[in-house]
């Protein structure tokens, strides 16, 4: 019995060899993984703004205790004027600084690409935090804050070092089945911005311009505390964002994989949106559900034990397509030597997608407008689609909004009636959109729109048989829909 503490400090010896004191960063394969102490305090301000939402037990309320003098500091201020951004907000913020873009683009419907702008508002506010929160950082260095020392950094270096050291590489895994070696990541923990509902768990701080292989992972938000210890998050969460590098790759290389989805644009719209994901790009729906499958087909060759998670979470959130594309890149994965990476296996990718069989459920019909942020509490109409029924109502491209069925437009980012952030009608969209106030010439306006049941597509599950209806009968209440009609 007197050997235990003996082996407990020589394997605790052993991990101090790997990871000494002040360590801050480690490379394994080509990937190289850090902790930013500056981060760490940017993401428990950004916690601790609205006091009202801390969580009564966790570190998040003994920081807000710790700093209860400090609370009225303009620092937090800043951090509310903000807004309710998704957690990916700040992160790209954070890591393209001041020089973070305004604009958002990708394919709307059919042979329409469209670039919206808009975001310089928002960006301006959370860098105006962020260059706040550094200044703020000596105030907090007496506090002895919980979990935000280097203690604890290294801490979560040391679980992510396991995890990734242990087997197979993750970066090695992506490339020999993407056939796209070249990529190097450099991997921030953002471990004090669990994400929430404004934020997908699986992609915090996934960009879409600038460089993409600078990733953030923000901790299991089951898990937060010791997110990192467990080596299949860190595969799942961190492999999936590696997919999403070669799903951009794949998408700039052939185009017409984004051509050929548009169609299944509008029958997934539902399901992306309440897993908290923008359904107005085609670009975003389908490189979505694509980086899942690529995920689980990675997971299935790799690391087995991941793959009933990965498969799992895919379907929880109603990622239709998956199932489909996992069928598509299985006769990918038995035919490598004539197609040797997946940008050569496109042509097929583009007929599986064709190939998606279709049904149709009750909702109500698309909006089919997008929002542009234009300052707190308005935002501006971007686009209409053709068949919008607000376009019939009055609504018209350039109009300023000021509120979706009655709840105030106050958000940050491009917004979308499809991903509005924290609101009442977040449950509903886009099957029972009603109404939207806005200005136009100094005027107030209304456009109301009848909730009227229509057919809506939606795709079929893999596993299920067409539906058969007797005739006249009605169809089922699409999948998305989760409020019966308001009065």
């Amino acid at each position: 019995m007197k050997r235990f503490p003996i082996v407990l400090a020589l394997a605790a010896a052993a991990c101090s060899s790997q990871l000494p004191p002040g360590t801050n960063a480690f490379t394994a394969g080509r990937t190289t993984v850090r902790v930013d102490s500056t981060l760490d305090l940017v993401g428990a301000v950004f916690q601790l703004a609205d006091t009202a939402a801390v969580p009564p037990v966790g570190p998040a309320h003994r920081w807000m205790t710790a700093m209860a003098t400090e609370l009225g500091d303009s620092t937090f201020a800043l951090a509310r004027d903000i807004g309710p951004a998704p957690v990916g907000a700040i992160l790209e913020t954070y890591g393209a600084g001041a020089a973070a873009g305004d604009s958002s683009c990708g394919l709307v419907a059919a042979d329409t690409r469209r670039c919206f702008a808009g975001n310089a508002a928002t960006r301006t506010a959370a860098w105006r935090f962020i260059v706040a929160a550094r200044a703020f950082a000596p105030r907090t260095a007496s506090l002895a804050l919980e979990g935000l020392n280097g203690d604890a950094r290294r801490r979560d270096l040391s679980d992510a070092y396991a995890a990734l050291t242990d087997k197979l590489s993750l970066d090695s895994a992506v490339a020999a089945y993407s056939g796209y070696p070249e990529a190097m990541y450099d991997v921030t923990l953002a471990r004090t911005f669990p994400t929430g509902q404004t934020t997908p768990t699986m992609d915090p701080g996934g960009s879409r311009a600038g460089d993409t292989t600078h990733l953030y992972l923000a901790p299991d938000p089951v898990f937060p505390v010791r997110a990192y210890r467990s080596p299949s998050y860190l595969w799942l969460a961190l492999g999936h964002q590696m997919t999403h590098v070669v799903v951009r790759r794949l998408f700039a290389e052939h185009p017409e994989l984004v051509e050929h989805s548009v169609r299944l644009r509008e029958a997934v719209e539902g399901s992306m949106v309440h897993a908290g994901y923008e359904a107005l790009f085609a670009d975003e729906a389908v490189g979505e559900q694509l980086a899942r499958a690529i995920t689980v087909r990675i997971m299935s060759r790799a690391s087995p034990s991941n793959l009933w998670a990965a498969r799992t979470e895919a379907l929880n959130t109603n990622m239709a397509l998956v199932p489909w594309l996992e069928a598509a890149l299985e006769r990918y994965e038995a035919a490598r030597s004539t197609y040797p990476t997946l940008s050569a296996f496109a042509g097929e990718l583009a007929k599986a997608l064709d190939a998606i069989p279709m049904d149709t459920c009750r909702a109500a019909p698309s909006p089919g407008v997008a929002l542009v942020a234009a300052g707190r509490s308005r935002a501006v109409v971007g686009w209409m689609a053709p068949d919008s029924p607000f376009r019939a109502k009055g609504l018209t491209v350039g109009d300023t909004v000021v509120s979706v069925d009655d709840d105030s437009i106050s958000a940050g980012g491009l917004l979308l009636p499809t991903r509005q952030l924290f609101f009442d009608f977040s449950d509903h969209l886009p099957a029972e959109l009603a109404s939207i106030d806005y200005r136009r010439g100094g005027r107030a306006h209304s456009a109301q729109v009848p909730i009227e049941w229509v057919p809506r597509p939606t795709v079929r599950v893999a596993s299920q048989a067409p539906t058969r209806r007797a005739p006249g009968a009605e169809l089922e209440i699409c999948p998305w829909v989760r409020r019966a009609l308001r009065p």
